[in-house]
């Protein structure tokens, strides 16, 4: 799966880059409850939100970091009371395993919008522990980006994860944020894509392409669409 060697291969540099994920990760933590039991972090990578939740003096009984990339998850701050699962949360499989943890809480920052079937991982999320805090990214996230390069977002639409959300929790607290990211130009921005793994699964552009979009290219930022979702199982 091209989105798993993306995350894979960047792992090391994907702190640095990740600068949208780890304000989602500050602004989820700053959303959440003072104690939220035992936790499954769908995604946790090398630990944006795991350590915003500690700098928030947020209490968990115990931490399962689950992520289907081996070397995100070597990059994770470790403790007794934090576990890790190598798992997918586009496999039944995983969610059969979160199911048996009793979990109180299940979140996520800035990975849903990888998931193949949007329904099926909600669906499982809800199932998997009674309340439940995500950090998505929507569809017009690089949307002058993929006007200009005439490609279709691979991530889900705002009205698409709303929707699908309503359908599964209950008493659920929505909030929108966009944010622009700067460059200094067009070839840096494209490092920054390439190295923050956040253009896992879009297709890679020619030579010809990527010549296109530098010269036409009219921003000198990316703009980036974004839901935090807090709620209750229905």
């Amino acid at each position: 799966m091209r989105v798993k060697q993306q995350f894979s291969r960047f792992a090391k540099s994907y702190e640095t880059y990740s600068t949208i994920q780890q304000k989602g990760a500050k602004l989820l933590a700053k959303h959440l409850p003072k104690d939220i039991g035992v936790v499954a972090d769908l995604g946790s990578g090398s630990g944006n939100l795991y350590k915003e939740i500690k700098r928030a003096n947020i209490k968990f009984s115990t931490y399962y970091c689950i992520d289907f990339s081996k070397e995100m998850l070597k990059l994770h701050p470790k403790e007794k009371n934090v576990k890790f699962i190598v798992g997918d949360f586009n496999d039944i499989l995983l969610f059969n395993k979160l199911k048996a943890l009793n979990l109180d809480t299940i979140l996520s920052s800035s990975a849903l919008q990888w998931a193949k079937d949007l329904d099926f991982t909600i669906s499982k999320c809800a199932n998997a522990a009674p309340f439940g805090a995500f950090f998505i990214f929507s569809s017009n996230t690089f949307k002058t980006l993929h006007q200009v390069a005439n490609l279709k977002s691979p991530i889900h639409s705002k009205e698409k994860i709303l929707k699908t959300f309503n359908r599964y929790y209950k008493n659920l607290v929505i909030k929108e944020y966009n944010f622009n990211l700067e460059f200094s130009n067009t070839l840096q921005m494209l490092r920054y894509i390439k190295k923050s793994g956040v253009s896992g699964g879009v297709r890679n552009l020619g030579y010809k392409e990527i010549k296109d979009l530098i010269n036409k290219y009219p921003l000198n930022y990316l703009e980036f669409e974004t839901l935090l979702i807090l709620g209750e199982r229905k």
